[in-house]
């Protein structure tokens, strides 16, 4: 029953202007009344090209973009009471814009409420709030005692013979002291020392092992030709020992009896279509990681990529078992160790004593229940790195 004696007409009048002086209200004073801004949508604040609500951001001058629906043409960025950035770039398409801008964040840590003031020539037009969780910015400097260009690859001072593309089919074949480029292994029991292999020409595995058990290399070196080889070595029945990766879509994948210590994987490439890991099993089993530098990223470019460690995609039978990682040193990443939750956990998955460095950019680890952490911790304070849940 209708108590308003009101016409209807008239009450929909009187909820408009209601509507419209509650928006020029939100929208705060600025240097005048604004007018009354476009219908909103939810606004955004990205670095790196992902939203920075809750996200991991180093404590340092980074470049972010707000997006919104309400026109604006110039902005500034707040801390409380404290100007920490501008908006000097600004876009539009009629129905999102977006302002690009510095924010320096150098010196500040925990939690922070970042507040975008948007304008539209003298008047406020919007504020943008996000939360965000700061880390402290570390670069990607090799910490003391773990290995590097130093201590893998090729020694300092050998001489590589140049040979090209090299299928191997006798067992027990020694490969000593060469310039490879694609490596193709089909025997047993194979062992590649002192050597280098470059493989550019847009092969899945720049070491590709088949039917190749045994298959042993040491103080040598894997490129993949910036990217146009995917995989530096797989899939299972070989030993990697002091041996750099670099410039692959994807490092080492580990599937059934892998053993890789003392080796440095890093400077990976980025393919729209692959998740960049320094290391990465689909499914694997007898797998042992001990006392390497796993960090896919590249100095200089400001992607993250996707892991340090990935187990389980939504390939292979998913299956985890008897796998080890030890001693080893994380960085990278959106997170840096991330264990999928598809992943079929039938024995035993142990991270022991690793340290992490402060690179990834959601968190260090996230994981499953299944999965046994002990004793990893941040690489500069000592702390337990905390684990996120998976499922």
């Amino acid at each position: 029953m209708r108590t308003s004696t009101a016409p209807r007409p008239a009450r929909r009048r009187a909820r408009a202007l209601l509507a419209a002086a509650a928006i020029v209200a939100a929208l705060g004073a600025g240097t005048g009344v604004a007018p009354v801004a476009q219908a909103a949508i939810s606004p955004v604040m990205s670095y790196d090209g992902a939203s920075v609500n809750n996200a991991r951001i180093p404590a340092e001058a980074i470049g972010i973009e707000t997006a919104t629906a309400v026109e604006f043409d110039r902005g500034t960025y707040w801390i409380g009471s404290a100007q920490v950035g501008t908006i000097d770039s600004v876009t539009g398409d009629g129905t999102v814009f977006r302002g690009t801008g510095t924010v320096d964040l150098a010196g500040r840590s925990g939690s922070v409420t970042l507040v975008a003031k948007l304008y539209k020539g003298k008047y406020m037009v919007q504020k943008v709030y996000k939360v965000l969780r700061l880390v402290p910015p570390v670069p990607l400097g090799i910490p003391a005692g773990w290995p590097n260009a130093d201590t893998t690859g090729v020694p300092a001072g050998k001489v590589l013979q140049p040979v090209g593309d090299l299928e191997v089919t006798t067992p027990g074949t020694v490969l000593d002291g060469l310039d490879i480029g694609c490596l193709t292994v089909r025997a047993t029991g194979v062992v590649v020392r002192n050597s280098r292999v470059t493989c550019a020409d847009g092969r899945m595995l720049a070491v590709s092992l088949q039917g190749a058990k045994g298959f042993v290399m040491e103080d040598s070196e894997i490129d993949g030709g910036n990217g146009a080889a995917e995989v530096a070595i797989g899939w299972g029945g070989y030993t990697l020992r002091r041996v750099e990766v670099r410039g692959t879509q994807d490092g080492p994948r580990l599937g059934y009896d892998v053993t890789i210590v003392d080796s440095w994987v890093h400077g990976l490439v980025r393919d729209p279509d692959v998740h960049t890991d320094a290391m990465q099993s689909t499914t694997g089993a007898r797998i042992t990681v001990r006392h390497n530098t796993l960090d896919p990223r590249t100095p200089g470019v400001g992607d993250f990529l996707n892991a340090a460690v990935q187990l389980g995609t939504e390939t292979g039978n998913h299956e985890l078992r008897s796998v080890l990682f030890e001693n080893n040193y994380f960085n990278g990443g959106t997170y840096s160790v991330n264990v999928s939750c598809t992943a079929r956990l039938t024995g035993s998955v142990v991270f022991r004593g690793n340290r992490f460095g402060h690179g990834g950019k959601y968190g260090p680890v996230i994981a499953p229940a299944g999965v046994t952490f002990t004793g990893n911790t941040w690489i500069d304070t000592g702390a337990v790195v905390p684990v996120e849940s998976a499922c």
